[in-house]
């Protein structure tokens, strides 16, 4: 199976566009944009992970977070989540 990424942009988040405003999110240095992008729900889990990856310096203190079991996670979602990291962590 073969995952891609898809940058955040108007177009792909105007499902949520009732929730926020577009612009100010698009403008965000954070991920929540690319799980949104991507898939995501808005919800608080993917807040949460959001605020995990902003707040870590690298992929492996992401996947170790104590706040939320990523293992738990469905291995597409996982694999999914990755390839995101690595894309914004480059």
């Amino acid at each position: 199976m073969s995952i891609t990424i898809v940058h955040p942009n108007v177009e792909n988040l105007q499902s949520f566009s009732d929730l926020f405003d577009l612009e100010k999110l698009l403008q965000s240095d954070g991920i929540l944009p690319w799980l949104l992008a991507n898939g995501w729900k808005y919800d608080d889990q993917s807040c949460l992970i959001a605020n995990i990856v902003d707040e870590s310096t690298s992929i492996n203190e992401v996947w170790d977070s104590k706040e939320f079991d990523f293992n738990a996670l469905s291995d597409e979602s996982k694999e999914k989540l990755n390839q995101i990291f690595e894309h914004f962590y480059l």
